[in-house]
């Protein structure tokens, strides 16, 4: 085992040397994987408890995922025992390094365990038990493509790490950062001969996962893929044996993408796409429209795609054109609501809540009615930070110091419709909240600085300037109530937008990959709270039309050079 690692240590110091822990780079300043003290330590283990307790009685989603894997696997040929070890040490491993219950990303625990699931259930139904070589294994391009024991158990150890790169800058991993983090595991090293696999093809089917695949991309993928065969030992005239590892890798990079959407219901499948635009920096206006195009881009691949599908049980296929369907659906909705508002047919208006006391004789309570809409729209939200419990969260829309501003549509050719309620935005003493790991904020203890919650829009009413107009009453409120600074979460993108056109704010903690930040705005600065609000959309008339356009076609066209959904 030590020879296989020094062996491995002088393969990434050749290929990339800025990896080794011996070359400071800025991606290994994480706040989430700072070392804790020891009280905190002890305070995390309490926290964690229940969690864990779930986990070992079965409750907790990755739970659920571990035995469903178990299950499967063994019947498959995979050793139980191995299975139990192996996941129990991914599942570690990942949490230790910042990529569990803390990180607000899609490539985390759930996504590796999904992803390995996932293809050794496509896999299996069409798992030939008559080929223990693999080297008669037909490629894609015929009809009876079948999989071998030795590919299952290259497919499954691929799935588990294929994301494994806990230091990476990005919320989609690196694939070299990948291969250095798992030749130098040790663990993964004795798992992966425990069950008689080489690394490097391992490795090369990892790599194979790239996407998109195409450009320098798929050049530098194929290039190292061509180089760790050679390690392999499969000579450069054996094609036939590279394409099909190569091949195992496009099943396995189609697999992974369409998992958890195959998986889970809608509810699940919108926290997939949630944490997707915000690793991607997207505006969330455009999560319906991208998702539809990613699903839409699969039509590339429609030959590997339609193997996938042809493996899995009836009713995750259908599962997974519903979401489709829904995603289809939603994005038209937001279509038609976006077109009612350019042509004033709809507003959109700012209310501040009473939910306190006043003149220490009377006692404005919040209307049930709003409280109900304002924890409907909390259950559709997958909030990063702090309160994502929803008894917690309901009782504090009931506190004193608590700031409640919501944002309601009224028809104006309805003039007897009540006004509904499309969203919120929510906060209060900084003195509430819970911070993530690795925030220190020196105004906390000073009652000077108000915090803002996760905003929360309706789904079809984000990208209309909800958000914008949610955000600057909320500012306004704070600073009549006596606040000098108001403290949030929010992606990096949008902080130095906001920096860049003038707004007095400054970024207190950076948080890699995820890039869910910690910023202080000062209220003193009267120019961004004075200036009148509009509800001028933020989508200029050629996007609408271009969107209705989109929705009228049979056939999605897609836009090659925007950003891809992985």
């Amino acid at each position: 085992m030590n020879k296989a690692l020094n062996r491995n240590n002088d393969l990434m110091d050749t290929h990339f040397p800025d990896l080794r822990s011996d070359h400071p780079s800025p991606l290994t300043i994480n706040p989430l994987t700072e070392p804790l003290p020891i009280w905190y330590e002890f305070y995390k283990r309490l926290k964690l408890f229940p969690w864990w307790i779930r986990y070992n009685i079965g409750l907790a989603h990755e739970a659920v995922l571990r035995d469903k894997i178990i299950n499967l696997g063994t019947t498959m040929g995979l050793q139980d025992k191995w299975l139990q070890r192996i996941i129990r040490h991914t599942v570690s491993q990942f949490s230790k390094k910042g990529l569990g219950a803390d990180y607000y990303g899609y490539h985390n625990i759930d996504h590796e365990l999904e992803a390995a699931y996932f293809v050794l259930m496509a896999a299996n139904g069409q798992i030939d038990n008559n080929n223990e070589g693999g080297a008669e294994v037909v490629g894609v391009q015929h009809k009876g493509y079948k999989f071998s024991q030795e590919d299952i158990r290259y497919l499954f150890v691929a799935a588990l790490f294929h994301d494994y790169d806990p230091l990476k800058q990005f919320d989609k991993p690196h694939e070299d950062a990948v291969e250095w983090f798992i030749r130098n595991d040790e663990k993964i090293l004795q798992f992966i001969e425990d069950v008689g696999i080489n690394i490097d093809v391992v490795i090369a089917i990892i790599h194979r996962t790239a996407y998109p695949y195409k450009g320098r991309i798929a050049e530098h993928a194929e290039r190292r893929m061509e180089e760790l065969f050679t390690l392999a030992g499969i000579t450069p005239n054996d094609t036939k044996t590279r394409q099909h590892y190569k091949d195992l890798g496009w099943f396995l990079s189609v697999s992974e993408r369409i998992a958890g959407y195959a998986l889970g219901n809608f509810e699940h499948a919108m926290i997939l796409a949630r944490t997707n635009a915000h690793a991607l920096g997207w505006h969330p206006s455009r999560i319906y429209e991208e998702s539809v195009k990613f699903f839409s881009i699969l039509k590339e691949e429609r030959r590997m795609f339609e193997h996938v599908l042809q493996g899995i049980p009836h009713e995750y296929r259908k599962t997974f054109f519903e979401n489709i369907a829904a995603f289809q659906n939603i994005w038209a909705k937001e279509i038609d609501i976006r077109d009612s508002i350019r042509k004033s047919k709809i507003t959109l208006i700012p209310v501040v809540e009473e939910n306190g006391k006043e003149n220490n004789s009377h006692t404005y309570p919040l209307v049930q009615n709003t409280a109900d809409s304002i924890l409907e729209i909390f259950r559709e939200l997958h909030i990063p930070v702090d309160i994502n419990n929803e008894a917690r969260f309901r009782k504090s829309l009931y506190w004193n110091d608590t700031i409640l501003v919501t944002l309601r549509v009224k028809d104006v050719h309805m003039l007897d419709k009540k006004e509904e309620i499309v969203g919120y935005a929510k906060g209060g003493a900084l003195e509430n909240y819970h911070l993530r790991h690795g925030t220190h904020d020196e105004k906390f203890g000073n009652k000077n600085t108000a915090y803002m919650e996760w905003i929360g829009i309706k789904v079809g009413f984000w990208g209309e300037n909800g958000g914008h107009i949610l955000r600057r009453e909320f500012l306004r409120e704070a600073k009549r109530r006596g606040y000098s600074y108001v403290s949030s979460y929010v992606h990096r993108n949008v902080i130095e937008l906001r920096i860049n056109r003038g707004e007095n704010i400054e970024i207190i903690q950076k948080y890699d990959p995820d890039k869910l930040d910690y910023y202080r705005y000062d209220l003193s600065s009267q120019s961004y709270l004075t200036a009148p609000i509009t509800t001028t959309p933020s989508f200029s008339s050629q996007v609408l039309s271009d969107s209705v356009n989109l929705r009228n076609r049979e056939e999605i066209e897609m836009d090659r050079k925007y950003p891809i959904i992985d």
